[in-house]
């Protein structure tokens, strides 16, 4: 029988536009990124004030007011090279951005109006992907952020274009990284291998785990560093991502125990963990070999796995080699939006 506690510390205007994407999509000049984050001209529009604040002055953007209530920051820069306005909203409890606002403007004349539009959308379908026409604004959407670009009527008679973002995600990447979906809160998983049995995240993506602490995230939310306590002192835990921000490596170093863990991962075409592995060293001699492979079987509406065969191969030093499948089952619970 395997240890499995091995395991826990781990318009004409409009067809005008329309027909400038349909040929730049037919010619591939979108250089599409796979954004796992919200970002404005490379600055992320996410997280703390403080953090956002410092990276738009780093990309010369000038604040120059706030509301009465503290709520809402104002900035002046540039949005792709044109003088342009934003506004900054943030949440009164947590103090994280909830919404970014861009406006441009104001516009007297058709012509121009239609210039920057255009080009606009064109940096945002490169920066982005693909932009859709719904009810006279374009629209993009995944999971990490959507943005909506639209033409507002002022009482002068003048149009501005404003460019809205809003996070779809969590600040923190904490679940993202995991494979979860959706704002999760509780996680249930019935014969846990590789996980706790019991995860619960808080509502801005942090998982809620007394013994890992010190932690170090990126700006993005990422989790680069922590400390994990352990019954013999604590281990050091490095995080490595791919391109993609994907969790492709975790790294736990016990000094006082003379023991390094590398756990490593490896996804599907839904961003799931398809396989991974995790190796015990004692100095360096490898001392237990552990690979898994998931068979998901069921999703919940989320699009969460809710049941999964797991194929297993254990190998520890001075044994003999062992196959076995798991069942696993587990029972999610969402924050309410």
């Amino acid at each position: 029988m395997m240890n499995y506690e091995l395991f826990r510390t781990f318009a004409t205007m409009n067809r005008f536009v329309t027909m400038i994407f349909l040929l730049l999509s037919v010619c591939g000049l979108w250089a599409q990124t796979e954004m796992r984050s919200i970002l404005l001209q490379g600055v992320p529009l996410e997280g703390p004030l403080d953090s956002v604040r410092m990276q738009l002055q780093n990309a010369e953007w000038t604040e120059w007011g706030q509301s009465d209530d503290g709520e809402d920051y104002y900035f002046r820069g540039k949005f792709y090279g044109i003088r342009a306005k934003l506004l900054v909203s943030i949440s009164p409890v947590s103090k994280l951005l909830t919404s970014a606002y861009v406006s441009v403007g104001p516009y007297s004349t058709e012509g121009m109006l239609t210039k920057n539009l255009q080009y606009f959308l064109y940096k945002l379908n490169q920066e982005h992907g693909d932009f859709v026409q719904r009810d006279g604004a374009w629209v993009y959407m995944d999971d990490f952020v959507s943005i909506k670009v639209s033409i507002v009527d002022n009482d002068s008679g003048s149009r501005d274009i404003r460019v809205l973002y809003l996070p779809m995600g969590t600040y923190y990447k904490d679940a993202i990284t995991m494979g979860l979906h959706g704002a999760v809160q509780e996680v249930v998983t019935e014969n846990a291998v590789s996980e706790d049995q019991f995860m619960r995240f808080s509502q801005d993506g942090q998982l809620e785990q007394p013994d890992l602490t010190a932690r170090h995230y990126d700006r993005f939310g990422y989790l680069v560093s922590a400390q994990m306590t352990e019954q013999e002192g604590h281990s050091d835990v490095v995080y490595t991502y791919d391109s993609r921000y994907r969790l492709i490596r975790r790294t736990l170093t016990n000094k006082e125990a003379g023991i390094r863990y590398i756990h490593e991962y490896t996804y599907n075409e839904r961003d799931e963990v398809a396989s991974q592995s995790q190796k015990v060293f004692q100095g360096e001699e490898c001392v237990l070999t552990i690979n898994m492979h998931n068979n998901y079987l069921t999703r919940d509406d989320e699009g969460n796995w809710t049941t999964n065969s797991l194929s297993l191969s254990y190998w520890e030093k001075g044994s003999q080699s062992q196959q076995t499948t798991v069942l696993q089952k587990r029972t999610l619970a969402y924050w309410e939006e």
